[in-house]
C-alpha cells in the first residue's frame, strides 16, 4: 500500500479558515488532518506547506511508516528544527492524516493504538460564550445563560475587545489605558459574581500585555479564584513568565504557540507553567503530542488541550485527551454553528453529542470522524498526485 494522491483544502467554517489535508492510498483508504493554523493569518501558507512536503516526502510512501516519514520531513525540510508555526502544522497534519489511515485498516480508534483511552467522556469548558458582550453586566449575564446551559467551567479574554475580523482583538504594542485595565478587572469581578464559587473560571490575556501591567491585573483578581491565565505574557518572553509566576498564586498555562518537545521543554524549564495546553494540529501531531504529556507528567504538569480550529481539530484533540493521564478539561465552542459563515467540514462533528458538560470520545476507527466532502470541494486550494 502506498499514497498516491493528496487534496488540501482551506476551508471557511465560522470564525476559522480550516486548512484540511486529505490523503488516499492505492488500495482506496484515506486519512485526514487538519494543519492547525485555522485562525490569525498563515492558512494558505500551511496550505502550499503541506503541498510541498506531500509533494517532497508522502506520496509513493508506505503510509504505515509514519515515523520514518515524520523525520524524513523534520531532518529533511530544515525549518522544522527548532519549530515554526507553519511548518509544524503542515507536519502535523501529515501525521494526522498517516495515524488515521493506519487506525481505518486496524478497524481502531487511534487512542487504542496509543494506548487506550483513560477516560469514557472529555469534561469540557465552554468558550465563545461571551460573544457580542462588552460591559461587566453584559459578561455576567452570559456566563449565567452558559451556566443555565450546563457548564461549570467558562473561559473568556477580559483584555480582549471585539473584531469582525479576528473575533477578538487582543492587547498591541504591549500596553494597555487605565480605563481598559479597570474593565479588565471589572468584568472578571462580574462573573465570579454572577456565578458564585462553584464555577471554574478561565481567563486569556492573549500575550499582549508587558509584565508590569499583568502582575497588576493578577494583584486585582487573584480573589476571583482563577483557575488559570492562558498565555499571560509574550509565549516567547519565558522570563517574563517566570516573574509573573513569581509574582501571582494563578497558575499560568501556555502552549498553543508551543511546537514540538523543545518548545514545550524550555516551557517546562522555566518552572512557571503549571498547565500546557498543546494544539495537536500545530505541535506535531498526535504522537508528539503525546510524549509532550509525558514530559509535563514528570514535572508534575497538566494538560488542557488548546482547541480552536475545525470540528476535525475537535476530534483530533478528543483522541488525545482520551489517552493522556493528566488531561484537566477540555475546550469547546458550544456555539460554533451559529458562527457567521459556518460550513460544517464533518458529518458526524463530537460538539453535536455534549451532554452535561462532557464530550463522548469518537467511536469509530483512526481519528473516528467522517469529512463532508462536498462542503468542501469548492475550497480545494491544491491537489498532487503519483
Amino acid at each position: 500500500m502506498i499514497i498516491q494522491q493528496a487534496s488540501i483544502f482551506h476551508v471557511p467554517t465560522g470564525s476559522r479558515r480550516a486548512v484540511i489535508l486529505e490523503l488516499v492510498t492505492d488500495s482506496g483508504l484515506s486519512g485526514i488532518g487538519e494543519a492547525g493554523i485555522a485562525y490569525g493569518a498563515g492558512g494558505r501558507a500551511a496550505g502550499e506547506m503541506l503541498r510541498e512536503m506531500v509533494e517532497r516526502f508522502v506520496l509513493g510512501q508506505n503510509p504505515d511508516a509514519i515515523g520514518t516519514i515524520w523525520h524524513d520531513i523534520y531532518d529533511r525540510s530544515f525549518w522544522t528544527r527548532n519549530g515554526g508555526a507553519i511548518s509544524y502544522a503542515a507536519l502535523s497534519a501529515i501525521e494526522l492524516a498517516l495515524w488515521d489511515i493506519k487506525g481505518k485498516r486496524l478497524d481502531a480508534p487511534l487512542h487504542e493504538l496509543l494506548g487506550g483511552r483513560m477516560r469514557d467522556g472529555l469534561a469540557v469548558y465552554a468558550n465563545g460564550w461571551w460573544t457580542g458582550c462588552n460591559s461587566p453586566d453584559e459578561y455576567a449575564a452570559a456566563a449565567v445563560s452558559a451556566a443555565e446551559r450546563g457548564f461549570t467551567a467558562l473561559k473568556f479574554y477580559p483584555l480582549a475587545t471585539t473584531d469582525a475580523q479576528t473575533v477578538v482583538r487582543h492587547p498591541a504594542r504591549r500596553a494597555l489605558d487605565t480605563a481598559m485595565l479597570e474593565l479588565a478587572c471589572d468584568r472578571v469581578a462580574a462573573v465570579r459574581e454572577a456565578l458564585g464559587r462553584d464555577a471554574e473560571i478561565m481567563l486569556d490575556f492573549g500575550g499582549g500585555l508587558a509584565t508590569d501591567q499583568v502582575l497588576r491585573i493578577c494583584r486585582r483578581i487573584e480573589e476571583f479564584d482563577i483557575l488559570f491565565i492562558e498565555e499571560a505574557v509574550d509565549p516567547g518572553s519565558l522570563d517574563a513568565y517566570a516573574e509573573v509566576a513569581a509574582g501571582t498564586s494563578i497558575a499560568l498555562a501556555a502552549g498553543e504557540r508551543a511546537y514540538g518537545r523543545p518548545g514545550f521543554e524550555r516551557l517546562l524549564q522555566s518552572g512557571a507553567v503549571r498547565i500546557l495546553q498543546p494544539d495537536v494540529c500545530n505541535t506535531g501531531g498526535l504522537l508528539e503530542a503525546r510524549l509532550i504529556a509525558a514530559m509535563a507528567e514528570t514535572r508534575n504538569a497538566r494538560i488542557a488541550p488548546h482547541n480552536y480550529g475545525s470540528t476535525l481539530a475537535t476530534a483530533v484533540a478528543a483522541q488525545y485527551a482520551a489517552l493522556i493521564p493528566n488531561f484537566l478539561l477540555f475546550e469547546y465552542f458550544p456555539d460554533y454553528e451559529r458562527e457567521p459563515d459556518y460550513l460544517a467540514v464533518l458529518e458526524n462533528p463530537l460538539e453535536a453529542r455534549v451532554e452535561n458538560a462532557v464530550m463522548p470520545l469518537p467511536e469509530g476507527p483512526g481519528i473516528g470522524v467522517r469529512l463532508a466532502r462536498e462542503n468542501l470541494e469548492p475550497w480545494l486550494l491544491a491537489s498532487c498526485e503519483l
